[in-house]
């Protein structure tokens, strides 16, 4: 394949997803007639009609379609081995920007991403804190990390390691309440609780136990919010007892701000996911970020996968 044949598809990828002549232009930085002329070349080398256009539609011919589809494939094939050519000397460089949900991208990803840029000095880095499940590929990103599996249609999806929920509340409140004995007598405790946004649903069924058997407790808070860095805030201040993420709690664990409740048993295991745009997950800019971050999770309250 020519250069110029490879030049045509990316050209007609660029103008199927603009969606009109004048778009395709306005993106490509040229006049409607220059991209209409090119498209003709290309339906003239190829003998075919690829787009059906006229003052009120601009659709693809099946011809179009196969040649937009297996386009595609091709030059994302053809960027993917130039890609693996020249990483392995090349420093990662441009804009990556990443997504993850508030407390953990708070916590544990703005760290990582202060020291990650440190050592990647030609990155811009743009982090996006959201409310699970409010961020996808779609909105401009090139990591979405997710807790809990996502839904995101024609995204490369890899789960990173997992957490698990933990019960904890600060030393004072233990020296006011004791600790309790069994896992149903939480119910006699003062509990902290998460609301989902929106619907203000309780998430007051504690799940906790070990391999072999589980207790739920429904438990009655004596304050809830929607917005789990405000239970973690509470607990460490002694408002009561929480249901946190490990990852969100691990270093107050370990340094005696808040203990840890039945630390043979465990809550709900959560996994921590990464998802990428199926066509830019070759970046060498992803791809280094991926690669160091596996290592980082690892300190950071998660067990890593593989």
């Amino acid at each position: 394949m020519s250069y110029n044949e490879v030049g045509d598809l990316r050209f007609f990828s660029t103008l199927v997803d603009s969606g009109s002549l004048t778009a395709a232009a306005r993106s490509l930085g040229t006049s409607p007639a220059a991209v209409s002329r090119r498209l003709a070349r290309i339906e003239a080398r190829l003998g075919s009609m690829l787009v059906i256009r006229n003052t009120r539609h601009f659709g693809l011919s099946e011809t179009g379609r196969l040649y937009y589809e297996r386009g595609l494939a091709i030059v994302a094939d053809i960027d993917h081995l130039e890609e693996e050519i020249s990483s392995s000397t090349r420093a990662p460089k441009g804009t990556l920007a990443i997504g993850a949900p508030v407390e953990l991208g708070r916590r544990q990803i703005a760290p990582f991403i202060a020291a990650f840029s440190a050592r990647h000095p030609g990155l811009n880095i743009n982090l996006a804190l959201a409310s699970e499940g409010v961020y996808d590929v779609s909105d401009s990103l090139d990591v979405v990390l997710r807790l809990g599996l996502p839904d995101t249609p024609g995204a490369v999806v890899t789960r990173l390691a997992s957490t698990m929920r933990v019960l904890c509340a600060s030393p004072d409140y233990i020296r006011r309440r004791s600790l309790p004995g069994h896992p149903r007598e939480l119910v006699r405790h003062d509990c902290l609780c998460l609301r989902r946004n929106k619907t203000m649903a309780l998430l007051n069924r504690w799940a906790i136990g070990n391999d072999t058997e589980t207790e739920v407790v429904t438990v009655e808070p004596r304050l809830s919010t929607t917005n789990a860095e405000i239970i973690h805030d509470w607990a460490l201040s002694g408002q009561g007892i929480a249901y946190k993420l490990l990852c969100d709690v691990y270093q107050d664990l370990e340094e005696g701000k808040l203990v840890r409740i039945f630390p043979d048993l465990q809550g709900e295991k959560i996994d921590l996911y990464a998802v990428l745009p199926s066509r830019q997950h070759t970046r060498a800019s992803i791809r280094a970020f991926m690669n160091e971050l596996r290592p980082y999770i690892r300190t950071a309250g998660f067990m890593v996968q593989g």
